[in-house]
């Protein structure tokens, strides 16, 4: 009788110190704040490129996103506009992904993270989503991020992960993404 009520504890302490560990989610952004400076613009225009775009936080049906719009250009070697995101501080190095809410204009789009590693301006790992006008729950393990370069670990370890990014990438194209909440799993 002992053994069977001791065995139930220690199941009991396993499940929950497993859940707390494994279950919880760390949020990156739910917009909730309207709070854009934690956000930071970028386009290829830095390198030269042509590619233009804006984003803002906007609130519709009591439900805050980020909206990233623009046009991307291959010209002059150019190709890109985000979004990007600092992380302080990760207090759960558990986690297995990167979970967004995201709505769009049907066509592919890519999260890039980048860690202590990616010392080059072009050094990252991307994880690729498609987005059609429904919003929906997209799961990208940290897995099936590709990363940038050889030079770079070939797997991400959360504890040096430094920025996340919502990326327009390598195609010629008009951007209309819509994320209202981003967060890892």
């Amino acid at each position: 009788m002992f053994i069977k009520k001791f065995n139930t504890f220690i199941l009991i302490i396993l499940i929950l110190f497993t859940k707390k560990l494994y279950a919880e989610k760390m949020l990156i952004d739910n917009f909730n704040n309207d709070n854009q400076e934690n956000w930071e613009f970028i386009s290829d225009q830095v390198m030269g490129g042509v590619s233009f775009g804006n984003y803002e936080i906007l609130n519709e049906e009591n439900l805050s996103f980020l909206k990233l719009t623009g046009f991307v250009s291959l010209e002059n070697n150019g190709g890109f506009i985000q979004v990007r995101k600092k992380i302080k501080s990760l207090k759960n190095l558990n986690f297995k992904g990167i979970k967004i809410n995201s709505r769009g204009n049907d066509k592919e789009y890519f999260i890039h993270i980048r860690t202590k590693f990616t010392l080059l301006p072009w050094q990252y790992y991307q994880g690729k989503f498609s987005v059609n006008s429904e919003w929906q729950e997209i799961k990208i393990n940290l897995s099936e991020f590709k990363r940038s370069g050889v030079l770079l670990p070939q797997y991400i370890k959360p504890q040096y992960i430094l920025s996340v990014a919502l990326v327009a990438f390598g195609k010629k194209h008009k951007v209309n993404l819509e994320v209202s909440e981003i967060a890892f799993y």
